[in-house]
């Protein structure tokens, strides 16, 4: 509700507020703007700090879609989304002006699985100085999206920003479907050779936090299975895979470093022997 995002803008005693009230912006403008809202599913890092209250702190929000990156006129995009914001700052009434200033797409836009990095910039309207800035694309200050193009969604779930009778949402990956994500993407390590060190942490978290059923196993063995079709995971996808040396090694080489974004990081071999134990216990059995 209304009160899950209000609560994590004034988190820490407000010390992220400005930034924050861009990313409530931001989701708003998604959610308001239909040709946004019928594409855009959250999921990442803020998704975990916003709805499931995790203290992680994180610049970034990361989308998905299932279309495909052909589909989609990025400069009809880019000034929707504009346009959006202005709306959204206008309704939430935090004098905070959003803007698309530049964006990348990775590794290319032939890519089977492409993302388009977005950097957003904000900034306080009475601020003259960093107005220019910002009119001109070279704002400092900047909230990353990552909007990943043809990854499925197997399971909704909905994060409201305002509640009462004009309820506005924006789509969120479900919790199985989060839990799915965060498992491929430390699989994925080995084959992008890339650490993930942050997914450790927040599968982790999860895990302390919610209890799971039978059926969310499945779901998210069943999800996690899917969403890893054409990413080269064949040899990691068995109950062994979560224990092979090398993703263990780039899970923990970055780990401590995560110290300056949380409040309480646990040791990396007790968060990485609860990550590793729930994985195995996924019923394998039943999709051999």
């Amino acid at each position: 509700m209304e009160e899950e995002i209000n609560s994590w803008i004034e988190e820490s005693g407000g010390k992220y507020r400005l930034m924050r009230q861009a990313v409530h912006i931001i989701l708003k403008s998604i959610s308001i703007e239909e040709s946004l809202n019928e594409m855009m599913v959250m999921k990442g890092g803020t998704l975990l700090g916003v709805k499931h209250g995790s203290d992680r702190y994180t610049k970034d929000i990361d989308f998905s879609t299932e279309k495909k990156l052909s589909e989609i006129d990025l400069d009809n995009f880019f000034n929707t989304f504009n346009d959006s914001m202005d709306v959204a700052e206008a309704e939430l009434g935090y004098g905070i002006k959003c803007k698309v200033q530049s964006h990348k797409i990775q590794p290319n836009a032939q890519g089977t699985f492409p993302t388009v990095q977005i950097n957003i910039a904000y900034c306080d309207r009475s601020n003259t100085s960093a107005m220019k800035r910002l009119e001109s694309n070279q704002s400092p200050s900047v909230i990353s999206i990552d909007f990943s193009f043809n990854e499925k969604t197997y399971d909704f779930d909905f994060l409201s920003l305002d509640g009462g009778d004009n309820d506005y949402n924006v789509k969120t990956y479900s919790l199985t479907d989060l839990m799915a994500e965060k498992y491929r993407s430390v699989l994925q390590q080995k084959v992008r050779e890339r650490n993930r060190e942050q997914d450790i942490y927040d599968i982790n978290y999860l895990l302390g936090k919610y209890d799971f059923s039978r059926q969310d196993k499945y779901k998210i063995l069943e999800s996690l299975l899917k969403k890893s079709e054409g990413k080269e995971l064949d040899d990691l996808l068995n109950v062994k895979g979560i224990r092979d040396a090398e993703i263990i090694e780039r899970s923990s080489q970055r780990y401590g470093d995560l110290s300056s974004t949380v409040k309480s990081l646990p040791p990396f071999e007790d968060a990485y022997e609860h990550v590793a134990s729930f994985y195995e216990s996924l019923p394998w059995d039943i999709f051999k």
